[in-house]
């Protein structure tokens, strides 16, 4: 999933996105309509993996990954910024808000 769709998610937050749609934005690989589709898929991506070279595959791992050495410090980062906001005056008037519509 790239920035843009994400950016998606967290702007317009209140606005439903199926699962097709996720999947269209990388979210999710496959759709399926029912658990034995979705286990027939895993079945077969199993079966693809267990006969993958090993080697390659650690490869296609540090490809794939490339970029995120940072990531330990940056969600540090981003959780304290997540911490902040919950706390704030606003957060806290926007539940209150949420409270009264629901009794």
């Amino acid at each position: 999933m790239g920035t843009a769709a994400f950016s998606t998610l967290a702007i317009d937050a209140h606005l439903w996105r199926n699962a097709e749609w996720a999947r269209k934005k990388g979210l999710f690989a496959e759709v399926h309509l029912n658990s034995e589709g979705m286990e027939e898929s895993i079945a077969r991506l199993t079966e693809t993996l267990i006969h993958s070279n090993p080697e390659a595959m650690a490869e296609m791992k540090k490809v794939f990954w490339k970029g995120t050495e940072d990531w330990d410090t940056l969600l540090m980062e981003r959780a304290a910024i997540s911490g902040r906001l919950v706390v704030s005056a606003f957060t806290r008037n926007a539940i209150a808000h949420f409270k009264k519509k629901k009794k």
